[in-house]
């Protein structure tokens, strides 16, 4: 095989395209019954596993499984024109139920991982074939946010496009994701994928940029600007793709809150002008961050806002990705529960004979 055919277009993302995939805003009311959309198959029974192997025989000649599939062969061409990945796509996980637990999806976030599956595939379709998913370590349970909802977000993805999923500690270890993404070779000149809890995003996409600044990745003058080795705070200054032209809203803006002070002492972690930086807010499911590059801008990362192509019962919601908000606490450690006669947990009673001692 030639290294064209194999790539096909592989390295020609374009920033200027600020959002080539269709995309709609929710299913109409018909199909929403208690706010979730229609179980069109329920009562398939015993034979339900039937669906799910139709389902992923349906994606075996797509052609994002045909680019894993040619990728893996011992003979595939290599991209090495860059150190790290070529292309970075992140999401955050999909919706989840309001009340707790909700240590996973709900109907909604299922929904939209299904859907997931098609927008992936597009993307090879397109000429942006994902090579990995990387997402973070969930919370143990009985934490202060117990959570599967990234690996639930992305795993429909992995399973039915055949593409390898690698975690990388939990979502507020940075390094842990950063220094293998651009030291290890394994992504270099590649497209992955990033699937990460949503209020570490902010913190992540910063921790990326200034890696990429010290191999020489960013526009000359976001390195020339860049203080103290913090690249993001020049980068994102600079290139500011949000409809009203910032990322902190304003307060002409319908989304103002006033509530949000980017002045904060813990926002030091991700440095001063962290109000310059993308964030996800709660309530917006939409939005695909990309750091894109190409081989003929010598493969510099720009920064663009995508949409995904889902829809779900979930009311769409007008906040942008360009609020800024502070961390939310990490993960804490589980709580050791016990019977209440013989404390010990390996007894295999349920677990609502559990009591916490």
């Amino acid at each position: 095989m030639s290294d064209n055919n194999f790539l096909f277009n592989f390295n020609s993302f374009s920033p200027s395209v600020s959002n080539p995939y269709p995309y709609g805003n929710t299913l109409p009311p018909q199909d929403c019954p208690n706010g979730a959309p229609v179980d069109k198959y329920k009562g398939y029974g015993v034979n339900t596993w039937e669906v799910l192997y139709s389902s992923w025989c349906s994606f075996q000649n797509s052609k994002a499984v045909e680019f894993t599939a040619n990728q893996c062969l011992t003979g595939a061409p290599t991209n090495n024109d860059c150190q790290g990945p070529a292309n970075i796509f992140f999401m955050r996980h999909g919706e989840k139920s309001p009340t707790t637990p909700n240590y996973c999806l709900d109907n909604n976030g299922i929904y939209r991982s299904s859907q997931l599956v098609n927008y992936v595939n597009n993307l090879a379709e397109r000429g942006h074939p994902i090579s990995y998913i990387v997402t973070c370590n969930p919370c143990a349970f009985n934490s202060s946010d117990p959570s599967i909802r990234e690996q639930q977000t992305i795993g429909l993805v992995s399973f039915m496009l055949n593409i390898p999923t690698f975690i990388y500690g939990g979502s507020q270890e940075f390094s842990k994701v950063v220094t293998p993404l651009f030291t290890s070779n394994q992504y270099n000149g590649l497209n992955v994928m990033i699937c990460w809890e949503h209020s570490a995003i902010q913190q992540l996409t910063l921790s990326i940029i200034n890696e990429a600044g010290k191999l020489k990745r960013l526009p000359q003058q976001i390195i020339d600007a860049a203080v103290d080795g913090n690249y993001g705070d020049a980068f994102f200054k600079h290139v500011n793709p949000c409809p009203s032209g910032h990322y902190l809203a304003q307060p002409s803006d319908a989304n103002y809150n006033p509530t949000y002070d980017p002045t904060l002492a813990n926002n030091k972690l991700i440095g001063e002008n962290s109000q310059n930086y993308p964030y996800w807010n709660n309530y917006n499911f939409d939005n695909v961050f990309l750091l894109g590059s190409s081989k003929s801008d010598n493969y510099e990362f720009h920064f663009t806002i995508l949409k995904e192509p889902c829809v779900t019962c979930f009311p769409s919601s007008e906040y942008k990705a360009c609020l800024y908000q502070p961390l939310s606490i990490s993960c804490t450690p589980s709580n050791r529960y016990y019977s209440e006669t013989t404390e010990i947990e390996d007894k295999y009673q349920l677990p609502i004979d559990w009591k916490k001692k």
